[in-house]
């Protein structure tokens, strides 16, 4: 309402503020002498509203409007905010950092909100509210420690901020119930319509969905899929692997160290076997010790639904490439590249003699090497395949078999009969 529009209200209510009532007033008055000289009606001549009180009603609309203007951006919604390990909770939060809504995002997350209503409070309050009813309930704790906070934001510069600040709230909060915790942070501004249909489809947060898609984008071999069932604490010891990109450019870095994730703490190892006993699995299969061997990479990645240490390594000129099951330690794939093979004697190895290929070990006895490599018989293995490749650099054989539950692949050295590859995988 401007100025103009303030005087002509005042004008309407001065004028109904003063009635016509000059019979009344002569009335009222009694018998007068002389003569009565009627006065003609006119109307009375308006006073000009007083400029202070002109400005007191713009002090009053002004201010309403600036009232109006703080009430929408009080109760608008600025930031989201999303809390992940198992539970995922979503808060809504207005441009002062209080909280409009706190909705859970699964059935684990309605535990830990029970009871509690933090509409209205401080955000970090809230914060310390959620993470003390996540350790309460058992969700974190030295086994699962990892903690995901998200923030998603229009405005890429207070999305960081507020990152950085519920980072360090959270780990005040492990810190004093004795939790050496794990934190993955990150801020987005949102309007990824695919990324939330994504989160929708699986029933995850949407900052859930932005880490798993973080590992997609980084590796060739992870699908969005295979990880949206995976804990956050899966996911973290995933993001700050090494073995995870298989990219060339990317090689010897890990996902966090590639993206605007931050990391902060270690997550937990200790469901699994560890790195170094992994490591002497794979030494003592391949018949090496590791003062021979030199390591290019080794670390966490995610094979065939199961976690897995993937390692490589050099030793006499051969490149190895092993997975180990994190969990229980068995040798799930071997690879070696670079073997030298030595020619058989009688003759130069390769030439063609009889039909067939001088020097190398037949079918028959390639298959039987990796069966008896796998401890299965011939009777108990079905969609049994056995290859030749002898025009290869390495001449070898291949041999792919099915037998109790697992998928069997081999290549074994068509002329010493040793193995130099092979993978063993959960039969789908």
């Amino acid at each position: 309402m401007n100025e103009r529009e303030v005087e002509a209200r005042l004008r309407t209510a001065l004028e109904h503020a003063a009635p016509d009532d000059l019979n009344g007033v002569l009335t009222r008055c009694g018998a007068q002498s002389g003569d009565v000289i009627p006065l003609p009606k006119r109307r009375r001549p308006m006073r000009r509203a007083a400029p202070w009180l002109v400005a007191a009603c713009l002090v009053l609309v002004l201010a309403g409007g600036v009232m109006g203007v703080r009430y929408q951006r009080a109760s608008a919604v600025a930031s989201l905010v999303s809390l992940d390990v198992n539970p995922s909770v979503l808060l809504e939060v207005s441009e002062a950092q209080k909280v409009l809504s706190a909705q859970p995002i699964n059935d684990d997350a309605g535990n830990i909100l029970d009871g509690m209503d933090l509409r209205g409070t401080d955000l970090n309050v809230a914060v310390n509210a959620i993470v003390g009813s996540l350790l309460k309930h058992g969700y974190v704790d030295e086994l699962a420690n990892s903690v995901l906070i998200s923030v998603e934001d229009s405005d890429a510069a207070r999305g960081a901020a507020l990152e950085e600040k519920l980072t360090g709230e959270i780990a005040q909060v492990l810190e004093s119930a004795s939790i050496h915790g794990a934190i993955l942070s990150q801020s987005f501004s949102g309007g990824d319509d695919a990324l939330r249909q994504q989160a929708e489809a699986y029933g995850i947060s949407m900052g859930k969905a932005a880490l798993i898609q973080t590992l997609v984008d980084s590796s060739t071999h992870l699908s969005f899929e295979s990880l949206a069932g995976l804990s956050i604490n899966e996911l973290n010891l995933l993001v700050n692997s090494t073995a995870v990109q298989d990219q060339p450019a990317q090689a010897g870095e890990t996902v966090a160290e590639q993206s605007a994730i931050t990391s902060t703490g270690s997550a937990s190892q200790s469901g699994y076997i560890g790195l170094e006993a992994a490591q002497s699995a794979a030494l003592a299969h391949a018949g090496l010790d590791a003062a021979s061997v030199t390591w290019k990479e080794a670390g966490y990645d995610y094979e065939d639904g199961r976690m897995v240490y993937e390692m490589e390594f050099f030793a006499n000129g051969v490149e190895y490439e092993y997975d180990v099951d994190a969990s229980t330690g068995e040798i799930l794939k071997m690879e070696k590249e670079g073997a030298e093979w030595t020619a058989p004697s009688g003759g130069q190895a390769g030439t063609q003699t009889g039909g067939g290929q001088s020097g190398v070990i037949g079918r028959d006895a390639a298959r039987d090497t990796a069966l008896s490599h796998g401890g299965v018989s011939l009777s108990q293995v079905y969609e049994l395949e056995v290859e030749d490749e002898l025009d290869e650099e390495y001449p070898h054989y291949k041999v792919e078999f099915k037998a109790g539950g697992y998928e069997y692949e081999y290549e074994i050295d068509a002329f010493t009969g040793s193995i130099l590859k092979w993978e063993k995988d959960r039969d789908d």
